[in-house]
């Protein structure tokens, strides 16, 4: 129940020396600095690599989020797509919520929690953003939340997919699935947004 959480991915060696594309990892931190825990990609083995390497940011993935202990408390899944990414913040085998891409050329998003009747955001975000990416979450039209991604500098974001992000709940009234699906959303930007630069 955080008012913020920062997202910083590993730097990955091997994609900054010989372009392969590695499983991601990331850690995770309240804005005082406190270690909040981590997320890692499930690799998938040898099968695994070779699809991230030919599909790149359209590949599948599952994602574990750990506590600061390494205990497994979530998941997220991203099926397969080109086009119109998806992913799911899920408690076990039960789907929590979804955010899904809704424009071919905006990066607009619906993010719905609690199924039929539960609660819709969405996200508009233009394509020409400069050195300070921002993605305004939204209901009613009244900003609830923000999904920032920090510029690193041209150099960094040309020989890594390291980034740094950061998510600010601004309703204090969001509930924990509310809250874990907004946070499952941070990694569908960075994989639709990020990973293909």
């Amino acid at each position: 129940m955080q008012d913020a959480i920062i997202v910083q991915q590993a730097t990955e060696m091997v994609n900054v020396l010989l372009n392969i594309d590695t499983a991601n990892n990331y850690e995770l931190y309240a804005p005082t600095g406190q270690k909040l825990g981590s997320v890692a990609e499930v690799s998938g083995g040898a099968g695994g690599f070779i699809l991230r390497q030919l599909f790149n940011n359209a590949r599948a993935c599952k994602l574990q989020i750990c506590d600061p202990q390494g205990m497994v408390i979530g998941h997220a899944n991203k099926p397969f797509r080109f086009i119109f990414t998806e992913m799911s913040a899920l408690d076990g085998n039960v789907e929590v919520g979804r955010a899904k891409r809704v424009g071919l050329i905006k990066r607009n998003y619906v993010i719905s929690v609690g199924g039929v009747g539960g609660s819709v955001f969405n996200i508009e975000s233009s394509l020409f953003q400069w050195r300070r990416f921002n993605f305004d979450v939204t209901r009613n039209g009244v900003v609830i939340a923000s999904i920032k991604k920090k510029f690193e500098g041209f150099m960094k974001m040309a020989f890594t997919q390291a980034d740094n992000f950061s998510i600010q709940f601004h309703d204090k009234n969001l509930t924990l699935q509310e809250r874990y699906t907004l946070f499952a959303t941070l990694f569908l930007i960075d994989f639709d947004v990020f990973e293909q630069m």
